[in-house]
């Protein structure tokens, strides 16, 4: 299993976030984590490489390039340098706790693509922030109205796949930011990959303050750029051989 972690901006949990995996990494050396400094401008990758350092760990490294480029190039970009047969992608700030890693491995080796799914926990718990999941049911909403996806939970920062599955799917990927989500999605259920969705809960003490994701203004952008994914789409650029560098 080879995980990407995306990060940006995140000088003031790089060190813990460094830890945490670190820790998990130790007992598992047939995982591979991979934490890719998408352009940070804070300090970010100085603190992350100072404290991976201190473990020296071979299953660990940090990734870097400059400028800022979305979440979905950083993914990309890690991808291409992976090694495991499992690719699995999460939030770089560990929204969500590093052993539901183990259940998308089970959830692979019968299915192309694995996806974490927030809906059974905000059920049970309810959301944190009900401004935030109001956006979030609208969007999904306008997932299933505009791109037909049948999903739960499209935006869970928790996504893995099988090696095979990875390279076709983001061959075709055109997003880079936070829509890329939702595109992986889109090209899985066109391509007719069996997709198979997994009960998760983000980590008691993870706070929404730290995302990058501003609400309003993005969730209007993220509008935009489904109805983006439908007309490449309809113009047939997600055709293969119409494809981007894997």
């Amino acid at each position: 299993m080879s995980v990407v972690l995306p990060i940006y901006n995140e000088a003031g949990i790089a060190a813990a976030v460094a830890a945490r995996i670190t820790n998990f990494a130790a007992s598992r050396p047939d995982y591979e984590f991979l934490l890719v400094d998408d352009g940070s401008v804070d300090g970010t990758p100085e603190i992350l490489s100072t404290a991976l350092a201190k473990s020296s760990l071979p299953n660990v490294r940090l990734l870097r390039y400059a400028p800022n480029r979305g979440k979905g190039h950083a993914v990309l970009f890690g991808f291409r340098q992976t090694k495991g047969e499992y690719l699995c992608f999460t939030d770089g700030d560990l929204a969500y706790p590093l052993d539901y890693l183990e259940q998308i491995a089970v959830a692979l080796q019968e299915s192309d693509v694995a996806i974490g799914s927030r809906t059974p926990c905000r059920a049970s718990q309810g959301a944190p922030n009900l401004r935030r999941r109001f956006l979030g049911l609208a969007y999904n909403r306008l997932v299933h109205f505009i791109l037909g996806l049948p999903y739960a939970d499209t935006q869970a920062g928790f996504k893995g796949f099988r090696r095979a599955s990875a390279q076709r799917l983001f061959s075709l990927l055109q997003a880079n930011g936070f829509s890329f989500d939702v595109e992986i999605l889109f090209l899985a259920k066109k391509l007719g990959y069996r997709v198979r969705e997994i009960p998760v809960c983000p980590a008691k003490d993870h706070s929404y303050k730290t995302g990058k994701v501003k609400l309003l203004r993005d969730s209007a952008s993220m509008l935009i750029d489904l109805c983006r994914i439908r007309i490449r789409d309809w113009l047939g650029l997600y055709d293969e051989g119409k494809t981007r560098t894997p």
